[in-house]
């Protein structure tokens, strides 16, 4: 009988402390919750190519490229993202250019590719570093050179469609 009475007692302490809660919760329906659907108004915008939007684009550029000259070899992650991001901003001043000045332009992004790949390969040994940065250097100064926004300005597109150059500014608007 005492054998009972512990094994009851047991039982008893066992159930008081873990509780019926979580079993009543395991078994009761949970409500669903109806939630609206978000409705978004997108708003078009008419983006047109403009020395401005260049002007943007270029000072992104010089950003990215002065970051991975001074950055180059330490930090692989780093290097990539500089050099993405880099060639993002030049094609995005490739498509704003007119037609041939945006083929003089793809030199420098093929140059640029090619330093993404060493960079991609994770190949940048003294040798290469060497290479690469003064191919970095080589082309930082040839486009700030010669595709800098005052010598650019008369060779922008009027639209994304078109090829045709904008008509140059008069010399009342200065």
């Amino acid at each position: 009988m005492k054998k009972w009475a512990m094994f009851l007692l047991i039982i008893a302490i066992a159930v008081s402390m873990t509780g019926c809660d979580a079993l009543q919760r395991k078994f009761t329906r949970k409500t669903k919750k109806t939630t609206k659907p978000r409705i978004y108004q997108l708003k078009k915008y008419d983006i047109k190519p403009s020395p401005d939007l260049y002007a943007k684009h270029f000072a992104y550029w010089q950003t990215w490229s002065s970051e991975l000259l001074q950055r180059l070899g330490n930090n692989h992650k780093k290097d990539a993202r500089c050099i993405e991001e880099l060639l993002g901003q030049l094609h995005d001043m490739q498509n704003i250019l007119v037609k041939e000045k945006a083929d003089e332009f793809e030199k420098h992004i093929v140059a640029y590719e090619r330093v993404r790949d060493t960079i991609m390969k994770e190949e940048l040994t003294v040798n290469n570093s060497s290479r690469t940065r003064m191919t970095l250097e080589h082309e930082d100064r040839v486009i700030k050179n010669d595709f800098c926004v005052k010598k650019i300005r008369n060779f922008i597109k009027k639209s994304f469609d078109e090829d045709q150059p904008a008509p140059a500014p008069s010399a009342d608007s200065k």
